[in-house]
């Protein structure tokens, strides 16, 4: 009879303590997922844990985050392989590629800012290469010269903003406006297969470490118009004015006779000649002066400056880790991604098994206690 009385209450204690386990152990993930999205990330929670979804596949992203593809024709859709929980965005192809996607937010002009992400997990670590930009700008082109980036990486490493230790490719920059863009992009030049990449909780911190700003492109300058050289009116003289000159009459037949005497007359008596007279000389005619040739003006050319490009060195910063390690299954999934082998990642339990595992230990336990109890009763 008291065993009878106290089996319900045994079972409901173990449905209680069931429920308990279940309603904690989803708490604590949830808070170890958003860790790396919850302040001083200025980023929206939803697009920094990449919960909410526009689109389908193959150009399917998180909200709040675009596309954009530089070379190849890679596929994007949501996926769920993260340490934080949740979706993740997928990137794929079998090809060489050059893609990513960006988001923008509000910023104060002339504040520093840090671009981080937590989980940038490839199935070929060496073929992928993972990049954080920023456009202090607020432009949304990849290939624009404002945007700076950060370093790049090859190699081992899902997790990619390590204190130490590990890679770190955070980015820097210091706002020109009230808007900045970030840019996660993911380079693989070269395809030995199917190859993915798993992309969770990117977030932008304030950071007055960042650099100074860069300076806004300069104008083009517009080559002013040559100047047309206007030929000088060419002056125009009068004409030549001749000269009214008497006519020289002839000399009479008696001036002749007094000069032969006066040539047959003694040298005392020889009178001199009048002086000759002046003939007058006719003005030259003027010559035209010639047309002057104004030389040709040479046209400015505009040289543009150079534009500066501002280097970003990133400097590895403490980024808030969770505190509870990694269950088993996530080292199954990690051994998986490095073997490149995709479809294994599906097969590794998940810790809703883990739960059921737990729950069915505690209720053998307590059925163990019950029967024990009973049979003490009895004897």
């Amino acid at each position: 009879m008291i065993a009878r009385r106290l089996a319900p209450r045994i079972v409901a204690q173990l449905i209680l303590i069931i429920l308990a386990i279940a309603c904690l152990l989803p708490r604590d993930t949830a808070r170890a997922a958003s860790d790396p999205c919850q302040s001083p990330n200025i980023l929206p929670a939803a697009v920094c844990d990449f919960d909410d979804w526009h689109g389908d596949a193959p150009r399917q992203v998180a909200n709040g985050w675009n596309e954009y593809i530089r070379s190849g024709n890679p596929d994007f859709y949501r996926d769920e392989h993260s340490f934080f929980g949740g979706g993740t965005q997928t990137i794929r192809s079998g090809d060489p590629f050059l893609a990513g996607i960006w988001t923008q937010v509000n910023v104060t002009p002339g504040a520093g800012y840090r671009g981080s992400v937590a989980w940038g997990a490839p199935n070929l670590p060496a073929e992928f290469g993972r990049q954080l930009g920023i456009d202090p700008t607020g432009g949304t082109d990849p290939g624009a010269p404002t945007v700076i980036w950060g370093p790049q990486h090859f190699g081992d490493g899902r997790m990619l903003n390590y204190a130490t230790d590990g890679p770190n490719i955070d980015i820097r920059a210091r706002a020109v406006g009230d808007r900045i863009t970030l840019f996660f992009q993911v380079d693989r030049p070269t395809s030995s297969g199917d190859g993915l990449i798993f992309i969770d909780a990117i977030a932008i911190y304030p950071d007055e470490s960042a650099p100074g700003a860069i300076d806004a492109p300069p104008a083009t300058a517009v080559p002013a118009e040559p100047a047309t050289a206007v030929p000088p009116e060419t002056p125009t003289l009068p004409p030549p004015v001749a000269a009214d000159v008497a006519p020289v009459a002839p000399a009479p037949a008696d001036a002749l006779a007094v000069a032969g005497a006066a040539a047959l007359a003694p040298p005392s008596a020889i009178v001199e000649p009048p002086p000759p007279i002046d003939t007058p000389t006719a003005l030259p005619t003027a010559t035209p002066l010639p047309t002057a040739t104004l030389p040709p003006t040479p046209t400015p050319t505009a040289t543009p400056s150079p534009t500066p490009t501002l280097t970003a060195t990133p400097s590895p910063t403490w980024t808030p880790w969770p505190t509870v390690a990694p269950p088993d299954f996530i080292d199954a999934a990690g051994t998986a991604l490095r073997v490149g082998d995709v479809d294994s990642l599906r097969a590794v339990p998940s810790s809703t098994w883990t739960l059921a595992a737990l729950s069915a230990l505690a209720m053998a336990g307590a059925l163990l206690f019950g029967g024990s109890l009973l049979w003490l009763r009895r004897k």
